[in-house]
């Protein structure tokens, strides 16, 4: 399989271990496929009718239809389930990261001692971590994606990718192409014969869409940054573990300290709705910057588009901003990439912007792709 690929990095659920993080998948595809879909009923048996007897009027906007659903029982129902499964999901995932870190860690020191893919990690103790990611555990994950215990620390990441997994599951995501694989399927359609030197991926976390770029293109240069310590542990270990050369860096996508021009291809994937739109628009300006002439950039994340959506169904996307600390989900949702793109400094004529179907059809994933004039 292209998506959740098996390394000595992953922590090893036991038997007892096994089966609760099944459970949780089990409970999170019911409430997500089986039982969300009934909250439209919700609102239009229910919750609108009662907020039009009380206001003698419909909901002007989604805060009066969050007023309205949040009233209904059974919408109270789902959303403290679909919580609890969240949590749930990380309690499941770290009896596993927890029992079995120090094996973890080990492997971290043996692999990232060894370097036998040829790979590097480069951290900063003076680094400053954006207040968003220091001060809010996203989507719940314990200790966040700064969590940094010690030098030796790989739990945010072990985290990240084995919650990532159990969520995306829960999601029905399909697992026969990973999301960089996906990118590489849209570039290669897109720009034909175009193959990079050098690859920069952009808020890479635990590192599972940088090392594709690395086994599709052996002789590329691939680098990646993030912000969280134990992420880039993590993600290095978890790259030299799959022979792939990655040079990983703890920097800022805003302000990168990479040379002008310095690659051909620049990507980011699900980074988008964790930024707020001045940093996603600072990412886009500092892809323009970095890229050669005649370099592309790509930056892929979840479809959601409110632009697309009725109000209810805007309130109802919007689940994750309100429980799910997601604090610049709504920010992404309603952000202009196009525009970003534009004003960086790339021409309309490069810009493409819009949706690209996984190539099992198990879901689409929005893009916002560009190239620099040659």
């Amino acid at each position: 399989m292209a998506r959740n690929l098996q390394h000595s990095m992953l922590p090893r659920p036991d038997g007892e271990e096994l089966a609760r993080q099944r459970y949780v998948l089990a409970l999170k595809t019911h409430l997500g496929r089986r039982l969300r879909p009934g909250n439209r009923v919700i609102w239009e048996q229910a919750a609108q009718p009662a907020f039009e007897r009380e206001h003698g009027r419909a909901p002007a906007d989604r805060g009066e239809i969050a007023e309205a659903m949040y009233a209904e029982p059974g919408y109270q129902a789902w959303s403290s389930l679909n919580r609890c499964a969240q949590e749930m999901m990380w309690e499941a995932v770290g009896e596993a990261v927890f029992r079995d870190s120090p094996r973890m860690r080990e492997e971290y020191a043996r692999l990232s001692g060894e370097r036998a893919a040829g790979g590097s990690l480069e951290l900063s103790d003076d680094f400053a971590l954006p207040n968003a990611i220091r001060r809010i555990n996203i989507h719940l994950q314990p200790g966040g994606y700064a969590r940094d215990e010690d030098p030796a620390d790989i739990v945010a990441g072990a985290f990240y990718e084995a919650g990532g997994a159990l969520y995306s599951m829960g999601q029905s995501v399909g697992t026969r192409e990973s999301k960089a694989e996906l990118v590489q399927r849209f570039i290669a359609e897109r720009h034909p014969g175009f193959r990079p030197a050098r690859v920069l991926d952009m808020a890479c976390s635990a590192g599972a869409s940088s090392v594709p770029y690395a086994l599709a293109w052996p002789d590329a240069e691939v680098h990646a940054i993030d912000v969280g310590p134990a992420m880039l542990r993590y993600a290095h270990a978890r790259a030299e573990a799959l022979g792939a050369r990655v040079h990983f860096h703890q920097r800022d996508v805003v302000d990168t300290g990479f040379a002008d021009g310095s690659f051909d291809l620049i990507v980011s994937h699900n980074a988008m709705h964790e930024m707020s739109q001045a940093t996603q628009a600072a990412m886009m300006r500092e892809s323009f910057r970095l890229l050669a002439p005649g370099g592309v950039c790509v930056h892929q994340d979840v479809p959601l588009r409110y632009s697309e959506l009725d109000e209810f169904m805007r309130f109802e996307r919007g689940w994750d901003l309100r429980n799910n600390n997601e604090p610049f989900w709504e920010a992404y949702a309603t952000n202009d990439p196009e525009r970003m793109l534009a004003d960086a400094g790339f021409p309309q004529a490069q810009i493409s912007v819009g949706y690209f179907e996984q190539i099992d059809g198990s879901m689409r994933w929005f893009l916002a792709a560009a190239r620099k004039p040659a």
